[in-house]
């Protein structure tokens, strides 16, 4: 159960990596490699994991996502712990911190104080459902409603059914904060709205935007129908703050 007045921030680095306060500990989500992160967003990032008590969690293999030297960037933090994903350990095994979770899809894991099950995605990898202090967090990594208008009917069709199928599992539990895809390349979005709509979680966080972020604003009245709170944020280093109270109807 979510503690009254439970305080959480949420911070943008670049494209699908955020930080996460919450409860005295920190979660990374999909530090990408060095390459991407320019002067404001790796000043931002260091300055969000140092004196930490960190948990980086990686999705799957890009390098948009995943950074060989993870352990190196969490350095600053007053500790660190790793949950990567299994096709990161068999690309790249020397790139695996020592004692990092290696996680397998739609398994469940109790690690480090935290509730942690994944999803199968339909790209590469796995995206997370994670509990920590009673705060149920979704981080989607690369499973979104990948439906190209230039792809075939059938790849068109099996993109859109498994988003579908994994956001129903997603919703069968009230989902607090949700970083999801928001992809402006296609029509639908990635399946952004179709998420905000069914999981209806407190606050969306939208991701996938390779650090072009202004259109943000645009398709934000389709991301809050569900009635969720929506993080639209500008540039790296920004942070949203609010107070999580417990749920009227306790699942």
């Amino acid at each position: 159960m979510i503690h009254p007045g439970m305080r959480v921030r949420v911070t943008y680095i670049f494209h699908n990596c955020f930080l996460l306060d919450i409860g005295g500990r920190t979660l990374l989500f999909d530090c990408p490699d060095g390459k991407y992160l320019k002067r404001r967003a790796a000043e931002a990032l260091s300055l969000g994991l140092g004196g930490r008590r960190v948990t980086a969690f990686v999705s799957h293999s890009h390098d948009d996502h995943f950074r060989q030297d993870l352990a190196v960037a969490c350095a600053g933090a007053a500790s660190a712990d790793f949950v990567v994903s299994d096709d990161v350990a068999e690309m790249y095994p020397a790139a695996v911190p020592r004692g990092a979770l290696v996680v397998e899809p739609d398994e469940a894991y109790s690690f480090s104080g935290l509730a942690i099950e994944t999803l199968m995605s339909n790209d590469l990898g796995v995206a997370y459902l994670v509990e920590v202090n009673g705060v149920r967090v979704y981080f989607g990594g690369d499973l979104a409603a990948w439906v190209w208008e230039t792809a075939a009917e059938a790849e068109r069709t099996f993109a859109a059914e498994f988003f579908t199928r994994a956001l129903e599992r997603i919703a069968r539990r009230p989902v607090d904060i949700a970083f999801t895809n928001v992809d402006r390349r296609l029509a639908n979005l990635a399946g952004g709205p179709e998420f905000a709509r069914t999981a209806r979680p407190r606050l969306l966080v939208p991701m996938h935007a390779f650090g072009r972020t202004a259109w943000l604003k645009e398709v934000r009245p389709l991301l809050t129908a569900g009635g969720s709170d929506v993080f639209v944020y500008d540039k790296p280093g920004q942070t949203l703050e609010l107070d999580l109270e417990p749920s009227e109807n306790p699942t």
